[in-house]
């Protein structure tokens, strides 16, 4: 029985490259069988899609990452040529072959599941080039990434929607800090970090002017945007996720409380700590459960037991409720997660940043949950290339002229 086949995207020339193969080897994993043929495609650090042959594909082993020269040789390049990658209703990633190997083959595939973080592959230009072809890509589209990828313009919209945000001066590469703006943002300490990067790379806790000048210098090399904010005292963090089940309902998920070491959830706590033995809905077990260790065993509490009643049930329904605005408003899918602060001293509550494609799907989220939106991965992962079939039905636009009354010229043939 031939099935649908599902090209899995991850890697790519972003500094979330790593956590990208884990997600990416994870969605892999657990993809149902029955209904779905998984392909793991791997994109470098410089941006090249590479395919490995099956049985014993190269690519579906953790240990075979980063792979070099001599593991490249086992691999087949590929790539998606926008203007001819659609034939008879799939999209084909064509191999890569030098000239006196006469034409390139050509693998169709028919969904897309973009496991890609960061930059590049957050940002809307995968998404982009699939959708130049009509691609079924699961996710949210061009719009939603492009917009999510910029934290601080996110947080205007969000603060155009009543919902609360951090008071935030940019500085871009070039430019020198607005000592007005500076002043605006209170006392030190302040938080520098990135605006187009992740929630957990390259954000650092400055005391004073000498700090911020050099932190800047930091983040400006990383990023041509810097956020420079006010440090929230007695800082907890709520994170949240969002999507829409294939009847239509958007569901959240359970809410989850990182374990912060010091002011911040940083790369290493974030991925680097934990339980080193969780399994994901019973197919993950075992070495499999190990190899991806970092992603699984992140540190957190899920259902925090202080939102479960009281003034702390009122804040998670205010959770909840912003991070259904905004999913709607800027027409996102997939499983987004959006994160929170408060101060817990006074309950203070500030929308911080959206992370359109987390790590593993943030499907710990889901399986916590009590609601209609509870799932392991695998159902999860189905959910997602669904609505991504759905949307490409419904979501169709004529690309006639004639249909909207624009026509020139006489049709021909």
């Amino acid at each position: 029985m031939n099935l649908p086949r599902v090209a899995v995207l991850f890697g790519g020339p972003s500094a979330e490259h790593d956590v990208s193969v884990l997600t990416g080897l994870q969605a892999l994993e657990a993809l149902d069988p029955t209904r779905f043929e998984g392909v793991p495609v791997y994109i470098d650090l410089q941006g090249h899609w590479w395919l490995g042959l099956e049985p014993k594909n190269p690519l579906r082993e953790r240990q075979n990452y980063l792979p070099d020269l001599a593991l490249q040789r086992q691999l087949t390049r590929v790539q998606f040529a926008v203007g001819g990658a659609r034939q008879q209703g799939r999209w084909q990633l064509q191999a890569v072959a030098q000239p006196w190997f006469g034409r390139a083959a050509a693998i169709p595939f028919d969904y897309f599941l973009p496991a890609l973080h960061g930059s590049w592959g957050e940002d809307g230009t995968v998404q982009g080039a699939l959708a130049a072809e009509g691609a079924i890509v699961a996710g949210s589209g061009v719009g939603g990434m492009a917009t999510t990828i910029h934290k601080h313009h996110t947080a205007l919209l969000a603060a155009s929607l009543g919902i609360p945000v951090v008071p935030t001066h940019t500085v871009r590469r070039g430019e020198s800090l607005n000592p007005a703006a500076l002043k605006a943002l209170g006392k030190f300490p302040l938080f520098v970090k990135p605006n187009f990067l992740g929630s957990s790379i390259g954000v650092h806790k400055v005391a004073d002017m000498a700090a911020l000048t050099e932190a800047l210098a930091a983040v400006l090399r990383l990023d041509t945007l810097a956020l420079v904010q006010p440090c929230i005292p007695n800082l907890i963090e709520y994170n949240v996720a969002v999507r829409r089940l294939p009847n239509g309902e958007v569901v959240t998920s359970a809410i989850e409380r990182p374990k912060r070491q010091g002011d911040s959830y940083d790369f290493k706590t974030k991925y680097l700590s934990g339980n080193q033995s969780g399994t994901i809905h019973g197919k993950l077990g075992g070495h499999q459960g190990e190899a991806l260790r970092g992603i699984i065993g992140a540190t957190r509490t899920l259902n925090p037991p202080e939102l479960a009643s009281g003034q702390g049930a009122k804040l998670a329904a205010a959770i909840r409720a912003h991070a259904v605005s905004l999913f709607a408003e800027l027409d996102l899918m997939g499983t987004p997660r959006l994160d929170f602060m408060v101060n817990e001293a006074t309950g203070a509550l500030y929308f911080n940043e959206i992370n359109p494609t987390p790590g593993s799907f943030s499907f710990f989220l889901w399986e916590a949950s009590t609601g209609p939106g509870q799932c392991g991965l695998t159902e999860l992962l189905t959910d997602l290339l669904t609505e991504a079939r759905q949307r490409a039905r419904t979501h169709h636009r004529p690309t006639d002229p004639a249909t909207m009354g624009g026509r020139i010229f006489t049709r021909r043939g």
